[in-house]
């Protein structure tokens, strides 16, 4: 939604990674998806268009300020976990309720540092559609609102066993990373290297234990994910988490722009008081400035 080339190139390089998913450009949002409750407005067009395609999970892309700010919606949809108690010919049993869950949980962030395969042109290459190992470091076994986090990462990244779209292979790993409060995502490939002679084969085997040598190389994309806050439900409902150390990038663009102001006054005062001061010196009077004349 509003998204500019880098971002654009940046969800291609999503679809990838994600084989088993259904990419819709058209999101239409008018006056049959208003209201401020769970899902309105754009929550409500998108978790449509994914019951329509019968998908349980979403990844939804949107831009403001002219593609300046970028945030990235994760979760699951209404049509995932809504459900209702029925007989077998699809009819209400009497004395029963009609449950319908507005779906989620789902997450807001703030996408920064953004860096698309096209752009890194690193050396990394996997097979396209295979299925990757999700790494996730401790900090999403112990922080309690990452275990969540966790939970929808391995829901959209991670590809069925099995699925027609996906190739029996394991060649990649996705890494998961916190640190200063932000999850850093790369994208590896496993690399075997087998040694071509035996007396290779013999030293490596003597310093690793296998005759092979396994290493990672960046594929890419890389990005840096910022979480803002948390909802129960599916584009919006209640607060589960908030991240009280998120500032807005408007307000960061505030500032610089007074920081730039400020320096603007400065610079004038300091012309102001250097004319005062060259008007208020008074030269002494030459007595010999007038010899030659």
């Amino acid at each position: 939604r509003g998204i500019t080339a880098r971002y654009r190139h940046l969800l291609e390089d999503l679809r990838t990674l994600i084989p088993h998913s259904k990419k819709e450009s058209k999101l239409d949002v008018g006056k049959n998806y208003s209201g401020s409750g769970a899902g309105g407005g754009y929550g409500a067009a998108v978790n449509e268009i994914a019951e329509v395609r019968g998908c349980h999970t979403v990844l939804f892309l949107e831009c403001r300020k002219r593609g300046q700010d970028g945030y990235l919606w994760l979760g699951r949809t209404s049509h995932a976990n809504s459900s209702f108690n029925a007989d077998g010919d699809g009819e209400n049993v009497a004395g029963k309720k009609h449950l319908m869950i507005t779906g989620g949980p789902s997450i807001k962030f703030h996408i920064t540092n953004i860096h698309t395969m096209d752009e890194l042109k690193m050396t990394g290459n996997c097979m396209k559609g295979s299925r990757p190992v999700l790494s996730f470091d401790k900090a999403f076994d112990t922080v309690d609102h990452l275990k969540m986090v966790k939970h929808l990462f391995v829901d959209v990244f991670g590809t069925p066993r099995g699925h027609p779209k996906s190739k029996p292979f394991v060649d990649r790993v996705m890494g998961f990373y916190y640190a200063d409060g932000k999850i850093w995502v790369r994208n590896y490939q496993i690399l075997q290297e087998t040694a071509t002679t035996a007396k290779e084969a013999h030293s490596q085997k003597k310093l690793t234990g296998h005759a092979h040598a396994t290493s990672l190389i960046e594929i890419g994309p890389r990005f840096v994910l910022n979480p803002i806050r948390i909802f129960r439900g599916s584009f919006g409902g209640q607060t589960l988490y908030v991240n009280e150390e998120f500032v807005n990038p408007n307000v960061v663009r505030s500032m610089e722009k007074k920081d730039k102001g400020d320096k603007y006054v400065r610079r004038k005062g300091e012309e102001r008081k250097r004319k005062a001061r060259e008007e208020n010196i008074v030269l002494p009077e030459d007595p010999l400035a007038d010899v030659f004349n």
